[in-house]
């Protein structure tokens, strides 16, 4: 009798603890989850158009036709643009993005290297109310594919929540007559997320976004794939699919298929 009531005693803080770890797991609210990985999605898409418009564009560009309307500050001898956005400026455009803050364009001013590069970096900049820091860097031997690369941008939100993460991409500008006309995107996002879990963003067939609707603040592909993964530990993980559907004129449906098999719309207004 004493050995059993022993091996009871020996039994229950392991009972315990695969309790505590099932509870983990049911409390993981997919939907906060998914749109925690959507943030980061938008946070990478919301500012590619600026970085892919080129030197030479943005001699001709037209504050109005860029989101948010940000005012152009052109340096001819760094051959740098540096675009700020201010509360205080008229913007009449049907996509609601705000931003604050400023971003600077660095062109490598070399006539001698066959391939172009140049960087976007965010300076005391806010995308809505989060904010994101670091360098992106971008080159392109090809005058309409660009290849992107970042180490360790963070995005941290209104509650001081942080995410840090990396990417690699590779984009295709499409012109219609000499005017860039759409934008296509493939690669992927790894990073943490605030509670610690790795995640990756994957883009393994291209999103095409129309340099229409990104002027006017319509930041999300209308058409595309991306397939979202997170860690649970060991060699778990969950992994969500999400579609961009072009729903009328510029506005698009973000759907995503959760673990559990429900499906989300993920921007409902």
């Amino acid at each position: 009798m004493r050995r059993f009531i022993f091996g009871l005693i020996l039994l229950v803080p392991i009972l315990m603890s695969c309790a505590e770890d099932e509870e983990k797991v049911i409390q993981t609210d997919l939907a906060t989850e998914a749109s925690q990985l959507f943030s980061i999605s938008k946070d990478w898409n919301e500012s590619l158009y600026f970085a892919l418009i080129s030197w030479e564009e943005y001699q001709l560009v037209d504050s109005l036709n860029l989101p948010s309307c940000p005012a152009i500050l052109l340096n001819q001898e760094a051959k740098e643009v540096t675009l700020h956005f201010m509360a205080s400026t008229t913007c009449i455009q049907s996509g609601e993005y705000g931003r604050s803050g400023k971003l600077t364009i660095n062109f490598e001013n070399s006539s001698s290297s066959l391939l172009n590069r140049w960087t976007l970096t965010y300076d005391e900049y806010y995308f809505g109310t989060k904010k994101i820091e670091g360098t992106r860097s971008f080159s392109s031997d090809r005058f309409n594919q660009i290849k992107e690369e970042f180490t360790d941008l963070i995005e941290t939100t209104d509650t001081k929540l942080s995410t840090e993460f990396s990417g690699k991409f590779t984009h295709t500008k499409t012109y219609i007559k000499d005017t860039l006309a759409s934008i296509s995107s493939i690669g992927s996002i790894k990073g943490t997320n605030p509670v610690g879990r790795e995640f990756e963003i994957a883009i393994n067939s291209p999103t095409n976004r129309f340099v229409t609707c990104l002027q006017e603040n319509e930041i999300l592909p209308a058409a595309g794939v991306e397939d979202w993964f997170v860690s649970r530990g060991g060699n778990s993980e969950v992994s969500y699919l999400t579609t961009y559907e072009l729903m009328d004129s510029c506005k698009v449906a973000a759907n995503t298929k959760l673990p559990d098999g429900r499906k989300l719309l993920l921007n409902p207004k």
